[in-house]
């Protein structure tokens, strides 16, 4: 039987759709057939040729795209009798997996960083055409290695809110964790894309006083507040970085924010992050995910105890607990609208063109692949 695999094989250039084998999965292993696949930034970025051959340098047989998303579980290993956290599971579960692997071994890992592991199994982005080919989620089927941990979906959970979890909503969180995001913060949130409205949903429902979100589009900026926000900022309206501080600054009492979360990856909304930061608080940047971007920062603006913590990726023992945090809220919060645009996998490069927002208001908060 043979599958379906989305390869990029050069930069700038469009996607290609090559069939393999499909694999019996080796011993400790899992065979997903994929359901959704999120179209995510940083596969935007190799997409419009952000990344460069001379940086980042794609083989000739090219690499397998995509990390985001979920699916059901085709074939176990053998010895898979559990997930991750040891609950039973069977052909046919749905499940989601972590989109990075991990050594437990190297000096990151042992001090609890495994989102920050330096000897990684699995390398990202993976090889195209080497077994066992399906490394990538834009596919028909994803190969699960014994070293990459995943966890059952429970059934309270619809599909429709599933693709972005294992991306989106875990990175969120991570970055959140790392800020120590809690009860009386001011929260403010840089782009309502997939990443914010997870950012705002978790922020809120950790006990933050206060959650703004940042953005340009009406419809967003409407969603983000379905997801949590107390008030949001349309750049359009507020067009100078001096008139968004002040309005921070009114929203929050005089006060300014405890956490800045900075999730578009365009550099000037570092020093204007900064900007909006008390004493004391901290701008955590995840959005740059591509090298050579610079930016100018006044290192006054941060002596009075602020700082700038980049976050990268996210421990998957989030997971499970992010999966409950959906269970219980899914009433108020409408987890299914993230996604906004569905393609089938043979239209991929039509799916990320609707994606693209550099240089245009894009409407799409995800667009999702459907195998």
């Amino acid at each position: 039987m043979k599958g379906r695999v989305v390869v990029l094989r050069a930069y700038q250039a469009p996607f290609e759709i090559h069939e393999y084998e499909v694999p019996d999965p080796e011993p400790g292993a899992v065979l997903l057939k994929m359901t959704q696949a999120g179209i995510c930034g940083s596969d935007l970025h190799s997409w419009r040729g952000d990344r460069t051959q001379a940086l980042q340098p794609v083989s000739a047989a090219g690499q397998a795209m995509g990390h985001e998303g979920n699916g059901v579980i085709a074939k176990l290993g053998k010895g898979v009798t559990t997930d991750w956290a040891g609950r039973p599971v069977k052909e046919g579960d749905r499940v989601v997996h972590w989109s990075i692997t991990a050594c437990g071994r190297c000096r990151s890992c042992a001090r609890g960083f495994t989102n920050l592991c330096t000897r990684p199994p699995d390398k990202y982005p993976a090889p195209a055409g080497v077994w066992p080919y399906f490394t990538g989620t834009y596919a028909d089927y994803f190969y699960v290695t014994p070293s990459r941990p995943f966890y059952l979906v429970p059934d309270q959970i619809p599909d429709a809110s599933l693709s972005w979890v294992n991306c989106a909503m875990g990175t969120s969180a991570e970055g959140l964790d790392l800020a120590r995001c809690g009860l009386g913060d001011n929260v403010v949130i840089q782009g309502a894309g997939g990443l914010g409205l997870c950012a705002a949903a978790i922020a809120t429902y950790r006990g933050a006083a206060r959650v703004i979100v940042v953005d340009r589009l009406p419809d967003r900026l409407a969603l983000a507040e379905r997801f949590g926000a107390d008030h949001t900022i349309n750049i359009d309206e507020l067009d100078t970085v001096e008139a968004r501080r002040e309005r921070v600054l009114e929203l929050t009492g005089g006060e300014g924010a405890d956490i800045v979360m900075e999730l578009v990856g365009v550099t000037e909304l570092i020093p204007e992050g900064v900007g909006y930061l008390a004493p004391g608080g901290t701008l955590v940047e995840i959005g740059h995910v591509m090298a050579g971007r610079q930016f100018s920062l006044d290192p006054r603006s941060i002596i009075r105890g602020k700082s700038i913590l980049g976050s990268s990726g996210y421990r998957h023992t989030l997971l499970p607990g992010l999966l409950d945090l959906m269970v219980k809220t899914q009433d108020r919060v409408p987890y299914d609208k993230i996604v906004s645009d569905q393609f089938p996998l043979d239209r991929v490069n039509e799916a990320m063109g609707v994606a693209e927002w550099a240089g245009k208001r894009t409407a799409p908060t995800r667009a999702v692949l459907t195998p």
